[in-house]
């Protein structure tokens, strides 16, 4: 699923969710390797800029910093790592690299706002 908001200064902020199932017995810590790895193949420049674990939803994840270059244009994403009852899930946003600062406090938004179903 993709969502875009235009910043005040007219620039694209995408905010992206991705969940597929877990193969195997994969670990959250692989699932991430493997994302990077592809990352790093796909697009021009990638580069992961930090990395820490965390509180995703109130359970373990990781929060990932990258950049990476397209059309002149060095671009900025932060992502949380999740998994839940099975399914991996990838929440992002994303935007030319000077809009780091909104990118990071909107991720923190959607995290904090996280609440699980269970059914």
């Amino acid at each position: 699923h993709a969502l875009e908001a235009k910043l005040p200064d007219g620039t694209t902020l995408g905010v992206f969710v991705h969940r597929r199932p877990i193969e195997g017995e994969k670990s959250l810590r692989q699932l991430v390797d493997e994302n990077v790895a592809l990352n790093h193949k796909r697009l021009s420049g990638f580069a992961v800029i930090d990395e820490v674990e965390a509180s995703v939803g109130g359970l373990g994840g990781y929060l990932v910093g990258t950049r990476w270059r397209h059309e002149g244009a060095t671009f900025y994403q932060r992502q949380a790592h999740v998994a839940f009852e099975g399914t991996w899930m990838i929440f992002a946003v994303s935007a030319p690299l000077e809009h780091q600062a909104a990118c990071d406090e909107t991720l923190a938004v959607i995290v904090a706002s996280i609440a699980w179903r269970t059914e």
